[in-house]
């Protein structure tokens, strides 16, 4: 495990200290600081082939989607193998191109089994609870569920990439609602990937082929949605990750641009920090960001690099 130290994006400023001599500047600034990596390509445990999903639950374990090796490994805040579960098939607790991973207010964890077209329910230690979903369009049918996520209440908001649209459901399984069809106009989609929920249960949608996110109220209304394709601050190449602080601010996973961008809730840039690498703080296309809301500590998954790396929302000086 890495733990060099490395800061990383700035964010405001502001003590001005002076003399009679001279005038210095002291800025204090709030920054991502990298605390520490783990992870390597294989199949062994704290291994990954193509790590995607990540969530957090209420102790501060990181549950990771191990993408390629059809499995969920859990792991301590810093990254020490705790558990592993899962195995490629059809049957319960087995996977088939599963992405998306969220954890309601009891710790229980759901998972968007993506090639099943189903989602997963599971305990804290693995053991399976419930199924449901089948491959169709009808209400509680599934094309490609890639993201999943938990309002407050615990609703579960499932996105689905091959249906263009957010459907919800209670800790069950049974339908509520759904919004969204295929296109690129306000509450449409093309290719949805992730899905995240803030503290006044406002809903953020990465619209991956359309490289905008959009912001809904928790029935569906549309809000508002920013972003172009590009490499330019608020641009997106391809969106996929995103989540809310415990603060005012979002998180996306800027994929194909190697890179995180940070956002007001409104949609205005903040920063951005990580570029197309190997080392501490660069990405190898970053998939899924996963946020502890009692630390701020940020967990992202470095999908290429087959690695998770550890960040913390800190204050520093410039």
């Amino acid at each position: 495990m890495h733990q060099t130290n490395q800061i990383f994006s700035c964010l405001v400023s502001d003590i001005i200290t002076k003399n009679s001599y001279n005038v210095r500047l002291r800025v204090l600034v709030m920054e991502h600081i990298f605390k520490g990596m783990w992870g390597s390509k294989g199949s062994g445990d704290s291994q990954f082939s193509l790590p995607y999903g990540i969530a957090v639950d209420s102790d501060g374990n990181v549950y990771v989607v191990d993408f390629g090796n059809s499995r969920i490994q859990k792991f301590t805040n810093k990254g020490i193998f705790l558990a592993k579960w899962g195995s490629h098939g059809t049957g319960n607790g087995q996977f088939r191109s599963q992405v998306g991973i969220a954890i309601d207010s009891n710790d229980d964890i759901y998972i968007a089994d993506g090639g099943n077209d189903r989602v997963q329910k599971f305990t804290r230690t693995g053991d399976f609870i419930t199924v449901w979903g089948s491959r169709g369009s009808g209400d509680g049918q599934f094309r490609g569920p890639t993201g999943i996520a938990v309002e407050s209440d615990d609703d579960i908001l499932v996105v689905e990439a091959d249906n263009h649209r957010v459907q919800k459901f209670t800790t069950d399984g049974q339908f509520i609602t759904k919004w969204g069809s295929l296109g690129s106009d306000d509450g449409e989609f093309q290719n949805p990937h992730s899905i995240a929920v803030d503290s006044n249960d406002d809903i953020y949608v990465t619209d991956l082929s359309n490289d905008y996110v959009q912001k809904f109220t928790r029935t569906g209304d549309f809000i508002r949605k920013w972003g172009s394709s590009g490499s330019g601050d608020g641009q997106f190449r391809g969106p996929r990750g995103i989540a809310s602080f415990s603060g005012n601010s979002i998180l996306v996973v800027d994929h194909l641009n190697h890179r995180i961008q940070e956002f007001s809730r409104d949609g205005d840039f903040i920063t951005k920090w990580g570029s197309l690498g190997d080392q501490p703080s660069e990405f190898a296309h970053p998939t899924r960001v996963a946020i502890n809301k009692t630390t701020d500590m940020h967990y992202i998954t470095d999908q290429s690099n087959h690695r998770i790396q550890r960040f913390h929302w800190d204050q520093g000086e410039q």
